[in-house]
C-alpha cells in the first residue's frame, strides 16, 4: 500500500469513532458546565455576603467601606452573570428538569448584576462622594448636583426592579430544586420592599430640588408641635419659623408664635363640615389647634392662611416637626449648647422642651421666655442640620423614624408638588382606600387647656376577622388611657401645666377612625375613669368616626371600644395609626386566623 494511501473505515468503525468523539464532547461539555455552575454558585454566595456587608456599612455610615464593598460586589455579580451567558449553559437550559434550574439561576444572577451595576454601585458612588459642607461656587448654597444624580438612579432603579421581578415571576415554583428556589425567594424578599422604596423616593427626590429653590426663592413655615398638649397630628402648634430657600441657600428668615395671629377670627379655608362637627370651629379660628384633624393637608392650608392674612406672607409650604423628631435628630448632630447654658441632647430634649421648661418660667407671666426657649432649641438643631454637621446615616434613620410615626410632615401649596407626596407618610394623611393597606386611626386631643400629656399613657388593641370573613370583616379597637400622675405631682404642677378649666381633672377627646367605607356598629365605655362620654359619631375623610370624651384625675384609667363593619372589597394589611404621643402608644393587632 502506498505511503499516502487513504485508509478506509467500515461503517461500524465510523460509528464507533463518532460515538467516541460525541462522548468526549458531551463529557467535556458536562465537565465545563459543572465547572461553570460551581463558579456561578460561589460568586452568587459571595455576592449575597457582600450585599449584607454593604447594608452593614450603610447602617454604620462608613462610606469608605461602602465604596470598597461595592467594588467587590460589582466584580462578583458580574462574574456570576457572565458565567450563565456561556453557550454551553444556554444550550443546557433546554434539558428537561435541569434546564429549568439553570434558567432560574441565570435569572437570579442577572437580576443581582443589574441591581448592582445600575442601582447599588451608582448610589454608593453618590453617597460616598457626598459632601454636605460643599457649596455651589456660583450660588453659595447647597450643591444640588447630587440630587440630579439621585433622580437618575431612582428612575433606573424602578425599571431594573420591575424587570427583575417580572423575570423572577416567570419561574415556576415546582420546577426548581430547594436551594435554587431559596435563592429566588431571597432576592424577591429584597426586591419587593426595594421597589416600593424606589417608587416612594422618586417623587420626593424630584421635589427636593424644587423645594430647595432651584428655580426661584421659596418660603416655608416650619411648625413646631407641642405633644404635651395633644392634637390628632401631634400637639398644639404654638411656635413657627420661616425658612427661605433660594438656589440651595436655606436660612431662617422669620419667627412667630401663635400669639402673633388674630385668633378667634376664622381664616378663609374650605374645610369639610364633618371636620368642624368633630373638632369645632377652633380648627379654623385658632392657629395652635389647626393640627386637630388627622389630615396634615388641612393643617397646612390653615397655617398658610394665617401667615397670608396676618403677616402678609405667601407660603409655598408648611413643614411640621415635633420634639420627638428633634430628639432623634440630636442622635445625628450630637448635643447642642443653648444660650441659657442648657445642653440639649437626644436624652433630655423631650423632657426639657415639653415639661421642665414650664417649671422654669411661668408661661402665663412670661410667655415670651418659654416661646423663645422653644424657638431657640428648634432653630439650633435646624441650623446644625443646614450646615451639614451631622452623621449622615444617623440622620437618615432619624428622619425616617420621624416620618413613619407622624412626627415629620409636609404640605405644599402647589397642587402638582403636593401630588408628589401622594401615598407617602410624609403627607400626613390617611389612605383613600383599603386596597394596599387597611388603615385605622386612634387620635387624641387635649381640651383642658393644659400641658398634661407628658403624664398620659395610651394603649390600643385591635381585633379583626379580615382574613376569615374578607367580604364582610369586622374591626374592633379598644383604647386605654391612663393618667400616670400622682396626687403629690399634681399639687406641684405649674399652673400652665394644670387644667385651665377643670380643676384636678383633665379632658381628652378620643377619635377612632374606621376603615374607608366601613360603618360604625357600636361605641362603648368599658372603664369609665373619672367620667367618660360617648359623643355623636360622624363620617370624616371617607371614614366612620367614633368620638369619646375622657375625664381623668391623677392615677385614673379609662377604656373605650369602637366596632366597625366593613363592606365587600379589597383589604390590604391592617395597620393602626395614631397621634405621636410622648409616651409611645402600645399597639396590639390581632388578625384572627391569618397565616
Amino acid at each position: 500500500m502506498a505511503r499516502h494511501e487513504r485508509r478506509q473505515f467500515s461503517s461500524k468503525q465510523r460509528l464507533k469513532v463518532g460515538l467516541a468523539i460525541t462522548g468526549i464532547v458531551v463529557l467535556a461539555s458536562v465537565t465545563w458546565l459543572a465547572t461553570r455552575v460551581l463558579v456561578v454558585k460561589t460568586d452568587l454566595e459571595t455576592s449575597q455576603e457582600l450585599v449584607s456587608q454593604l447594608q452593614t456599612d450603610l447602617e454604620s455610615g462608613d462610606f469608605t467601606a461602602m465604596s470598597a464593598t461595592s467594588k467587590q460586589l460589582e466584580q462578583k455579580s458580574s462574574s456570576a452573570a457572565n458565567g450563565t451567558h456561556d453557550l454551553t449553559w444556554r444550550i443546557a437550559e433546554f434539558v428537561p428538569i435541569a434546564g429549568a434550574n439553570l434558567t432560574a439561576v441565570r435569572y437570579v444572577a442577572e437580576s443581582i448584576d443589574d441591581i448592582v451595576r445600575e442601582v447599588a454601585a451608582p448610589a454608593v458612588s453618590v453617597a460616598s462622594n457626598l459632601d454636605l459642607d460643599a457649596r455651589d461656587p456660583e450660588t453659595g448654597g447647597f450643591d444640588l448636583a447630587p440630587l440630579e444624580e439621585a433622580k437618575t438612579i431612582v428612575a433606573s432603579a424602578q425599571t431594573v426592579f420591575a424587570d427583575s421581578l417580572d423575570k423572577l415571576g416567570r419561574i415556576e415554583d415546582g420546577s426548581t430544586v430547594g436551594p435554587v428556589q431559596s435563592a429566588v425567594e431571597k432576592i424577591e424578599d429584597v426586591l419587593v420592599p426595594a421597589n416600593e422604596t424606589a417608587i416612594q423616593a422618586a417623587p420626593l427626590i424630584t421635589m427636593a430640588n424644587t423645594a430647595l429653590g432651584q428655580d426661584r426663592a421659596r418660603n416655608y413655615v416650619l411648625a413646631f408641635q407641642n405633644n404635651a398638649e395633644s392634637t390628632a397630628l401631634g400637639g398644639s402648634a404654638a411656635s413657627f419659623s420661616v425658612l427661605t430657600a433660594d438656589r440651595g441657600n436655606v436660612a431662617i428668615t422669620d419667627q412667630a408664635s401663635s400669639a402673633d395671629f388674630l385668633n378667634r377670627n376664622p381664616v378663609d379655608v374650605a374645610v369639610d363640615q364633618s371636620a368642624i362637627d368633630l373638632y369645632s370651629s377652633y380648627l379654623v379660628t385658632h392657629s395652635n389647634t389647626s393640627t386637630s384633624r388627622p389630615d396634615f393637608p388641612t393643617a397646612g392650608q390653615i397655617i398658610s392662611a394665617y401667615f397670608q392674612r396676618d403677616r402678609d406672607m405667601a407660603v409655598d409650604g408648611v413643614i411640621s416637626v415635633d420634639p420627638l423628631a428633634l430628639s432623634y435628630m440630636l442622635n445625628a448632630t450630637g448635643p447642642i449648647t443653648l444660650s441659657t447654658g442648657d445642653v440639649l441632647s437626644s436624652d433630655n430634649a423631650v423632657r426639657l422642651l415639653l415639661n421642665e421648661v414650664y417649671f422654669r418660667w411661668d408661661s402665663y407671666e412670661e410667655p415670651e421666655l418659654v416661646d423663645a426657649f422653644f424657638s431657640e432649641a428648634a432653630s439650633a438643631i435646624l441650623t446644625k442640620v443646614l450646615t451639614g454637621d451631622f452623621n449622615f446615616a444617623e440622620m437618615a434613620t432619624a428622619v425616617s423614624k420621624g416620618v413613619n410615626q407622624g412626627s415629620i410632615m409636609a404640605w405644599f401649596a402647589d397642587p402638582t408638588e403636593q401630588a408628589l407626596l401622594d401615598t407617602s407618610r410624609l403627607q400626613g394623611s390617611l389612605p383613600k382606600d383599603n386596597a394596599d393597606e387597611t388603615v385605622m386611626g386612634v387620635f387624641y386631643r387635649d381640651t383642658s387647656a393644659s400641658k398634661i400629656d407628658y403624664y398620659l399613657k395610651t394603649a390600643t388593641k385591635t381585633i379583626t376577622d379580615i382574613c376569615s370573613v374578607p367580604d364582610s370583616p369586622t374591626f374592633t379597637t379598644s383604647t386605654k388611657l391612663t393618667s400616670d400622675l400622682t396626687d403629690n405631682q399634681q399639687d406641684d404642677l405649674p399652673d400652665y401645666v394644670k387644667s385651665n378649666t377643670l380643676g384636678d381633672a383633665f379632658r381628652t377627646e378620643v377619635f377612632v377612625y374606621g376603615p374607608v367605607g366601613a360603618t360604625l356598629v357600636s361605641a362603648t365605655v368599658d372603664v369609665e375613669g373619672e367620667s367618660t362620654e360617648i359623643n355623636s359619631s360622624a363620617v370624616d375623610l371617607g371614614r366612620p368616626v367614633a368620638k369619646f370624651t375622657v375625664y381623668l384625675e391623677p392615677g385614673d384609667t379609662s377604656t373605650v371600644t369602637a366596632s366597625f363593619q366593613g363592606g365587600p372589597g379589597d383589604y390590604g394589611r391592617l395597620e393602626v395609626r395614631g397621634t405621636p404621643m410622648i409616651n409611645k402608644t402600645d399597639k396590639t393587632v390581632e388578625r384572627g386566623d391569618c397565616q
